[in-house]
């Protein structure tokens, strides 16, 4: 079993030592040490946002600082998805989507895009076929539910719908927590995508982390 406690969604979660009492008394604990998924630039942007749990070591491989990107539409997001995936054809890039009509209105405009890879569509309401099943060895694009996020990993990840979380605090625990997760799944490069006519206040302050486009 491996466990993270700092990649957590709400705060139920069970602790580390929780789930060794529960595996029993002669479970062992080995601790793997260090980042080895994410660049420094992303892992240095989701410590912004984690919550509790050590502090943990810092990656040494680096990339490109994450984006925080203003889109005028959901096509114009479309795009913009379809535009990553054919500049990196041999990548997997996942877009975690908060709002369920984003996801819809999205795998509708990448459907229709040309894309070298049908994209792919998760729903935990789906019980079985082509809404339930991934193919997460090959290259393209996949939608998932934030929720659905954890334990999954990208070399892109698009967080596209940002402003759906603009009136809640900024410090709410739930929130760091779900941009920890979500910022950590991604291996390569990172997008913050936001709608509207007033940047979301809890991506203000990032500068320094990002670039803004």
């Amino acid at each position: 079993m491996f466990a993270d406690e700092c990649q957590r969604l709400t705060e139920t979660n069970s602790t580390l030592s929780e789930i060794t009492d529960a595996l029993g008394r002669s479970t062992g604990r080995v601790e793997v040490a260090g980042n080895h998924r994410n660049t420094r630039e992303i892992a240095s942007l989701a410590e912004h946002f984690r919550t509790g749990g050590t502090r943990p070591d810092m990656p040494i491989r680096s990339g490109s600082l994450p984006v925080i990107r203003h889109y005028s539409s959901n096509k114009d997001l479309a795009d913009g998805i379809a535009t990553m995936a054919a500049r990196h054809p041999q990548d997997r890039i996942g877009v975690i989507v908060n709002a369920s009509r984003t996801t819809v209105e999205l795998m509708r405009h990448l459907e229709r895009a040309g894309l070298a890879h049908e994209p792919q569509l998760y729903s935990s309401a789906a019980s079985f076929g082509r809404y339930r099943d991934l193919d997460l060895a090959r290259p393209g694009v996949v939608l998932v539910h934030r929720a659905s996020a954890k334990g999954l990993d990208f070399d892109t990840v698009v967080i596209p719908d940002t402003e759906t979380d603009a009136a809640t605090d900024p410090t709410e625990a739930s929130l760091r927590m779900a941009y920890y997760v979500m910022i950590t799944r991604a291996r390569q490069r990172l997008v913050l995508g936001w709608q509207g006519s007033r940047l979301p206040g809890h991506l203000e302050g990032l500068r320094g982390w990002v670039t803004m486009r």
